[in-house]
């Protein structure tokens, strides 16, 4: 939502994922090329979207030490329950199966940190519910703003979907000053919270429940203190 919001701007060019230029099998491609995409944009800003490769954010920025970086999340109930919906029950555990067996090797040659892959490594259990790996994705990718240290980059500013979604013309305004970008009213016209909290949170794991709870505690303090600050 919010690439699409922020290319509303003509000095914009945004890379979503499905972009083939800039992404193959939703993965960005190697950053020689990009920077190639980089270098043919006339737009102020190009804006890509490399979830799957978070692990590599430490790269991007050295790559590209004038850039900026937005890590945006949302409550690990509602993401469970979209990406069941959205993704089937198979895929997100195919993911964290994969992790386990294979090493992370999905993220080579940058392998993500150890605090990260350990902590995924001790909540993983066998025969886990569609649920609970999904949480287990969810864990894995948020924790990753810490065990990188962007949360003391200066470059990389977080954003919470609910405030997003509830509070758009100042939450796209702030973030477009984060980027030297002019905010346009249009770029947070028609966002709706009707999605936050829609579903019963679904039933998982204990253990991993916890943890994401305690995580989603952690990113609210740190999204609080960058308010405050």
């Amino acid at each position: 939502m919010l690439i699409h919001r922020l290319g509303r701007s003509w000095a914009v060019d945004p890379f979503n994922e499905d972009n083939q230029a800039a992404f193959e099998k939703w993965r960005i491609r190697p950053l020689n090329v990009i920077e190639n995409l980089i270098d043919r944009s006339y737009a102020q800003i190009a804006l890509f979207k490399p979830v799957l490769t978070t692990p590599h954010s430490c790269e991007y920025l050295a790559r590209f030490p004038d850039a900026r970086m937005f890590f945006v999340y949302r409550h690990y109930t509602d993401v469970i329950n979209s990406s069941v919906k959205k993704f089937g029950p198979s895929d997100r555990l195919a993911h964290v199966d994969s992790w386990i067996n294979d090493d992370f090797d999905e993220f080579a040659p940058i392998a993500p940190p150890e605090t990260t892959a350990a902590m995924i490594r001790r909540l993983w259990k066998p025969y886990l519910s569609p649920e609970s790996a999904a949480a287990l994705y969810w864990l894995f990718y948020n924790s990753l703003y810490y065990d990188l240290g962007l949360a003391q980059d200066s470059r990389v500013k977080l954003i919470g979907y609910e405030p997003l979604v509830n509070n758009a013309g100042q939450e796209i305004k702030e973030a477009c000053e984060f980027l030297d970008l002019k905010f346009e009213p249009r770029m947070a016209a028609d966002i709706f919270a009707t999605s936050v909290g829609r579903d019963d949170p679904p039933d998982m794991d204990p253990d991993i429940q916890s943890a994401c709870e305690a995580l989603w505690q952690r990113l609210q303090a740190s999204l609080t203190e960058v308010v405050v600050n």
